[in-house]
């Protein structure tokens, strides 16, 4: 079963700071928080095996295929209870994971688009957990967390590419980026630890991987302090 355990540490440390975000905000944890915290880590382990599914030969992808089918309806099941008759307002935000689900497997798991929208899905948690803790769906807020986290898809190309077109996307993004939050009434003072991407686009600066991790961790969780002080 080793096989179908997703072992990309970064993505569920995005995963888990932008769950935090919600109970940050909201001031609060429950026992439905820690129960769709759950389900979102079926959801997001069940990439391991449709990616699994997607390389395997005809005749070896039905289990990977069950495999992936009962973490869906597990997770499912479970944000079911969480949710209650709620459940009918998370609707809207299941095109995602199926958007993201379609260009893994036409685009394949390193496209732009693909990491682009793996990353976006990340950050939905931090609706999920908004809304696990208080009962709030909040647009904004995951919102402004996509737009944080999804900075980190162009640090890592700029990190490991040597293409100029990286540092220009990643300079083109964060003023997208400043533009987005100023359209949706959200303070730019979140936006403060992406200058270090900024800096990463302006000059050669290629810390070492184990760095840039902990790097990225520390912007995170500063994002996070500032996030609920903004709230507060």
């Amino acid at each position: 079963m080793k096989r179908y355990i997703l072992k990309e540490y970064g993505s569920w440390g995005v995963m888990l700071m932008a769950f935090a975000a919600g109970p940050a905000v909201s001031g609060r944890f429950s026992m439905k928080a820690l129960a769709a915290l759950l389900a979102l880590a079926l959801f997001i382990n069940a990439k391991q095996s449709f990616t699994v599914w997607m390389r395997s030969a005809a005749s070896e992808r039905s289990i990977p295929l069950a495999v992936f089918l009962v973490q869906c309806v597990l997770a499912t099941a479970l944000m079911t209870a969480v949710a209650g008759q709620s459940i009918t307002q998370l609707i809207p935000y299941a095109g995602v994971p199926f958007a993201y689900l379609l260009c893994l497997k036409l685009l394949g798991e390193h496209a732009l688009p693909t990491e682009v929208l793996g990353f976006i899905l990340l950050s939905l948690s931090s609706l999920i957990g908004r809304f696990a803790v208080s009962g709030v769906i909040d647009p904004r807020l995951f919102l402004a967390v996509a737009i944080f986290f999804t900075a980190g898809v162009f640090k890592v190309r700029i990190q490991f590419r040597k293409e100029v077109r990286y540092r220009v996307m990643m300079i083109v993004y964060l003023a997208a980026s400043i533009v987005m939050y100023l359209t949706f009434g959200l303070p730019l003072l979140l936006l403060v630890p992406l200058a270090d991407n900024l800096l990463s686009a302006l000059i050669r600066y290629r810390p070492a991987l184990r760095t840039t991790g902990w790097l990225e961790v520390s912007k995170g969780l500063a994002f996070l302090v500032l996030l609920a002080f903004h709230y507060a």
